[in-house]
């Protein structure tokens, strides 16, 4: 189970931005008693910390030192630093989950994976963080997808994804048996993040 079901969107306040919520959620899922305060002056250190947060908060707010070992290995890479960052959290289970439009949010895609209802290459797998490889194929449980089907639950997710996110171009997704396959690993140019900022800054925040 994750531990923001109830206050998921708390991470959101502390980022000072004039936004319902960070990942773009349809209409219903908003950030609520949150007001537009008067912008203070930001030093740079500031611009600093906002940038890292707000990308860190976007992937469920994940741990620091999780965050940290990831952009350290995207260091060592040839490529660009911040385009080798984000293909490695791009290749998570959680979020390939989440870009497929299957899924209604991030939070969502982590109990899934934890209640054991997701299968990858037709083997369980319990671990959101799990990287996935090119051609990897990520699956829903027939049980769920029966369900869901009969209820027709999936079209009425999916439709309400669609207005708040974009298609994915490295994924191939067959939404009627609910499969999902990862083409490639994206660069930065190719994901869409609903909070624009200089993510490049980040790799001055760890220098």
């Amino acid at each position: 189970m994750t531990k923001r079901l109830k206050s998921k969107f708390h991470t959101c306040k502390k980022l000072n931005k004039s936004y319902s919520n960070i990942w773009g959620l349809p209409k219903g899922d908003f950030l609520r008693s949150v007001r537009n305060e008067k912008k203070k002056k930001t030093s740079v250190y500031g611009k600093l910390l906002g940038a890292k947060q707000s990308l860190k908060c976007f992937y469920c707010n994940m741990q620091e030192q999780a965050f940290k070992r990831i952009f350290k290995k995207s260091i060592k890479s040839s490529l660009t630093t911040l385009d080798r960052f984000i293909s490695f959290l791009e290749s998570r289970l959680d979020v390939i989950l989440f870009r497929s439009c299957l899924i209604s949010s991030l939070h969502q895609a982590r109990q899934m994976i934890n209640h054991g209802v997701v299968l990858v290459n037709g083997k369980r797998v319990r671990n959101a963080g799990t990287k996935l490889c090119k051609l990897d194929i990520v699956e829903l449980k027939k049980e769920l997808i029966i369900k869901s089907i009969q209820t027709n639950e999936t079209l009425e997710v999916v439709k309400s994804n669609f207005n708040s996110r974009f298609f994915p171009s490295h994924l191939e997704i067959d939404y009627k048996s609910s499969i999902v396959i990862f083409l490639w690993e994206p660069n930065y140019e190719n994901v869409y993040y609903s909070v624009k900022a200089d993510y490049e800054i980040i790799k001055r925040f760890y220098r």
